[in-house]
């Protein structure tokens, strides 16, 4: 019910940004002077760092950047050269890049009508309308809608409520909780009346809300909210309930997590029968179950075990079901009883090259979503047959699930049902609903959405890396001519996986002989734990040797002609495709990085950066450890390029970006430029968005079609 893998969380910046900002000019692009090499070596000659770690000598020609402010006259002078010189990269390519834009608002399909997710005698769904967000509902037998939150609604201060970030109707439907954000990751959760609209004065502050889920969970009598507490850096420590008339601190205190590593989490069963308090850290989990009904002391399922994750829902009966990794990285399915939780029975074992990621328990079946050979698999088990099935998609690239990502939140709430909703995505269409019947295995489209074009077809590849691995990757191409040239996009860090996504300016490639391919490296979650554990520490400079493979397969193979392919990567992903471009410059026609990681070095040596404990378990203790230091020294972007023409280079960053800090960004743009005169790059930076985007989404759609563009010209269509 609730998914094994996480992702590195941060705090948004505390500085205010217009201050941060100051001195600067222009929108989205910071335009000044064109950068003369000999100003960039000027300003490299006057601030040179050098420092001694593990016996190494680092030069840094650029290190004054490191503690240097946006509002610093030698900062605002290079961003604005910087920016004058990636104009004069793309200005030549403006009209296309208006072209293309009308390209892909033309391919943009309409969105979809709401499809209410059923739970008893009602369907809810919520949708956004001006003002901000709306939760709805509708009668299954009668059709009747009712609005049951409005975000554009006043609070008792006259102000707006705000969007809601997750919502819980008491059992009995008299009473809606729900959550507003106060501070990134703290909400205030507020109590409505049903039948009359009233907001009750009940406040619940400094509450955690689980990424998994957008359900609140209510004690079985509807008197009381089971909630996280948060500590004072923001923490989910504490399980309490707030009881409905009361203050919150008269509420019971249900477990308290001492240790600052773990993180709880409440969600509910799919049976409704019980809370479930989760207790996790990166890599190690601990489940409580609480009956809603006695409200009985919390019940340990099995005491953690350091590296052990595991995760568990209830379908009904007497049984748990659960997901973990206790021997094998990735996964199995385990049964136990409710009497004996931790007496596990194994119902599915774990295979080298399929990763289990989701599960959901229902009375008469059990759901689970696999990760094999780099693409998503759904399977559906009859607990009275003893049966599995898989269900069968159409597109051979598919992203498909039940969960919170692909099929909305929440979207499978009862706990016996007939059909199960599924998200189905693929790079030729986008996100549709669709309803799996247990009964018969058939497949059907929840409503009528957008069509995938014609004339594009999508296919699965393999490469052979130079241990022998096979490394999949997934195609979209255009059906029946030969390629011009190809995208190939990779991550490969974290164990998170790299889905085939729809994208209508993606088209704009494809109708001009390009493909666009995933290469699912190691160190991603493609294939499950085992592939992630395959890309770290000792192994960490495998995804670029995966990557490179992949590059010269397809060449090889004679799919994309050699020298015509423009390498893709974000955030982590920019760290594999700098290193990419470092070791085998001659594989790529361009590259293009989106928030990359490209000074690591600096990044990972420095204890204050939040990146630097996200990565220690992926690379180990690069201060204290010299193995370390030396895989990420030769793995480092910013440290390797070499001086020499390279080819051209298309990044964009954020001021704003908490993950990925700007100077480092700025210098690696400053290196490349000065280590060869006829070097071209193009820096994109936004003042006020993060590191998933440009605050204005125009802007966002521009540097999107500005990527095809460079693409188009880097191997020489445009």
């Amino acid at each position: 019910m609730s998914s094994p893998l996480a992702c590195p969380s941060s705090t948004a910046a505390a500085t205010d940004r217009r201050t941060l900002l100051k001195g600067l000019s222009g929108a989205g692009l910071l335009v000044g002077l064109p950068l003369a090499p000999a100003l960039a070596s000027k300003m490299a000659a006057t601030g040179i760092h050098t420092r001694l770690v593990h016996g190494v000598t680092i030069t840094d020609p650029f290190g004054w950047l490191d503690e240097a402010m946006l509002d610093d006259p030698q900062v605002v002078q290079l961003m604005d050269e910087v920016a004058s010189a990636s104009e004069k990269v793309m200005a030549p390519l403006g009209e296309l890049v208006s072209k293309l834009r009308a390209e892909a608002d033309a391919a943009t399909p309409a969105a979809p009508a709401p499809a209410p997710v059923w739970d008893g005698d009602y369907g809810y769904w919520s949708q956004w309308k001006t003002g901000g967000q709306q939760l709805w509902r509708v009668h299954r037998v009668t059709g009747e809608q009712q609005m049951l939150l409005d975000a554009a609604e006043p609070g008792p201060d006259g102000r707006p409520i705000g969007d809601f970030a997750a919502w819980g109707l008491s059992d009995d439907g008299t009473t809606l909780a729900f959550a507003v954000l106060d501070t990134p990751e703290i909400y205030t959760v507020r109590f409505k009346v049903v039948a009359t609209g009233r907001l009750l004065g009940d406040l619940i502050r400094n509450v955690g809300v689980s990424i998994t889920s957008e359900r609140l969970v209510w004690t079985a009598d509807s008197r009381g909210l089971i909630y996280n507490e948060v500590d004072g850096s923001g923490r989910p420590w504490r399980a309490r309930i707030h009881w409905l008339g009361q203050t919150p601190d008269s509420g019971q205190m249900l477990f308290e997590e001492p240790d600052p590593a773990f993180f709880l989490a409440i969600r509910q069963t799919t049976s409704g029968r019980f809370a479930l308090i989760n207790s996790a850290s990166v890599d190690t989990a601990e489940v409580r179950l609480l009956d809603r009904n006695t409200l009985a002391a919390p019940r340990l399922v099995r005491p953690r075990q350091a590296g052990c994750i595991y995760v568990v829902d209830h379908g009904g009966g007497d049984t748990l079901d659960i997901l973990t990794n206790d021997i094998h990285p990735n996964f199995r399915l385990v049964t136990a009883p409710l009497a004996e939780p931790g007496r596990w029975s194994e119902l599915l074992f774990p295979q080298d090259r399929t990763g289990m990621t989701w599960h959901q328990a229902f009375r008469r079946h059990l759901v689970l979503t696999e990760r094999h050979e780099g693409a998503t698999r759904v399977r559906v088990f009859n607990r009275e047959a003893r049966t599995w099935r898989t269900v069968d998609f159409p597109d051979a690239a598919t992203v498909a699930g039940f969960d919170r990502w692909t099929a909305g939140p929440e979207a499978n709430r009862e706990p016996d049902p007939d059909k199960l909703r599924l998200g189905v995505e693929s790079f030729a269409a986008p996100k549709a609903l669709f309803e799996y019947s247990f009964t018969d295995g058939t497949l059907t489209p929840l409503a009528t959405g957008a069509i995938a074009p014609e004339g594009f077809v999508t296919e699965r590849l393999f490469a052979t890396a130079p241990d022998g691995t096979s490394i999949p990757m997934s195609m979209i191409r255009p059906r029946g001519q030969d390629l011009r040239g190809a995208v190939l996009y990779g991550y490969g860090a974290y164990g998170i996986p790299s889905d085939p996504n729809f994208d209508p300016q993606r088209f704009s490639l494809l109708t001009r002989g390009v493909a666009y391919i995933i290469a699912h490296v190691r160190g991603g979650g493609d294939l499950g734990g085992a592939w992630h554990m395959a890309g770290r520490r000792e192994r960490r400079d495998q995804p670029v040797e995966d990557f490179m493979a992949c590059a010269r397969a397809l060449t090889t193979q004679g799919i994309v002609p050699a020298g015509k392919i423009v390498s893709s990567g974000s955030s982590a992903g920019g760290w594999l495709v700098g290193a990419a471009l470092n070791r085998a410059p001659e594989l790529w026609a361009g590259v293009m990085a989106n928030v990359p990681f490209l000074d690591v070095l600096t990044g990972l040596l420095d204890a204050r950066a939040a990146i630097a404990a996200v990565e220690k378990p992926e690379v180990g203790d690069v201060a204290g450890d010299p193995a370390a230091f030396g895989r990420v020294l030769r793995l480092c972007a910013y440290q390797n390029l070499p001086a020499k023409k390279l080819p051209p280079v298309y990044l964009t960053a954020s001021l704003a970006d908490v993950r990925i800090p700007w100077q480092g960004v700025l210098k690696y743009v400053a290196r490349l430029r000065a280590a060869h005169p006829d070097n071209l790059v193009a820096l994109r930076l936004d003042r006020d968005g993060n590191h998933w985007g440009p605050a204005d989404p125009l802007t966002g759609e521009t540097w999107q079609a500005e990527r095809v563009a460079f693409t188009l010209r880097a191997l020489g269509i445009a």
